[in-house]
């Protein structure tokens, strides 16, 4: 079969399955090296996901869409949850439909395509569980937990926000005056693309601050990117130069070596979306 086939549209369309890149063979200007262009979306496909697997809010069942997530070897479930048979969440994550190279050439930027709500220690107990939240005259750090998850692992730089909305059509803003959830790496794994965000301290969650007794996050909202905080598709493996040298920091040791020294930031193309993608908005009742 050819490499490549002509349709009507006037696309080329790659039917070799050598990792959907198209190869440019070098030759000139003494140029011998072979580079290639990848094939991949800006933004991520609306229901990239296997459709077996079912939505938190349609009864979340073991094999539910939150918990999938892409990996460079297909789509896998986070380890840890329902249907893996144990809670440890740094186990080898199962491997629901094989596609090589599926984060880093299929998925376009990083996507949240899930919402749940709950606190420090239950990730779903106000949604979609359906717990109801008791308010309080001033909160304690943590009481309220939105968890965003992403259909890739993630890195997060500084501090991303969100913010809680009320009403029963989650169009309000929160009398608490708008100020928006702040990231909690501790309860967040970025391994298994899910992003935390915390209610602070101090905060009055009584009745009489909710309009219509409901909190949450509309389906379409988007989480905020700023000067103080940002998440980015994970890049993976080390950073080297034109002549293959790996990129080092200089720590002022006798020896250099590749080490932890803070954060590269990636281009702005792999930032993921603002754009929240659940199917429906994510609320709870304050009792």
């Amino acid at each position: 079969m050819a490499l490549w086939s002509r349709v009507n549209a006037g696309f080329i369309v790659n039917e070799d399955d050598s990792g959907d890149k198209i190869i440019f063979n070098g030759g000139n200007n003494d140029d011998t090296a072979e580079h290639f262009l990848k094939f991949q979306d800006g933004t991520g496909d609306a229901d990239p996901q296997p459709k077996f697997l079912t939505a938190a809010a349609a009864g979340s069942g073991d094999y539910s869409k939150e918990n999938c997530y892409a990996t460079d070897s297909g789509w896998v479930m986070r380890p840890g949850s329902a249907s893996q048979g144990n809670d440890n969440p740094d186990a080898d994550p199962e491997i629901l439909v094989c596609s090589r190279g599926l984060k880093s050439n299929g998925t376009g930027d990083p996507t949240a395509n899930q919402i749940t709500i709950g606190h420090l220690t239950s990730k779903t107990a106000y949604y979609p569980d359906g717990g109801t939240f008791t308010g309080v005259a001033s909160s304690t750090l943590g009481d309220i937990v939105v968890y965003l998850y992403f259909n890739e692992p993630v890195t997060v730089i500084g501090t991303p926000t969100i913010e809680l909305k009320d009403a029963s059509d989650l169009t309000g803003t929160f009398a608490y005056g708008g100020t928006n959830l702040t990231y909690r790496s501790s309860v967040s794994n970025l391994d298994a693309g899910i992003v935390a965000f915390q209610l602070a301290a101090s905060v009055d969650t009584q009745t009489s601050a909710v309009d219509d007794n409901t909190l949450g996050i509309p389906s379409g909202a988007s989480w905020v990117s700023s000067t103080v905080g940002q998440i980015t598709k994970r890049s993976g493996g080390v950073i080297r130069d034109e002549s293959d040298n790996v990129l080092v920091f200089d720590d002022g040791a006798s020896t250099e070596a590749p080490m932890s020294f803070g954060d590269i930031i990636l281009e702005d193309g792999d930032n993921a979306e603002l754009l929240i993608r659940a199917s429906e908005n994510a609320s709870m009742t304050v009792s």
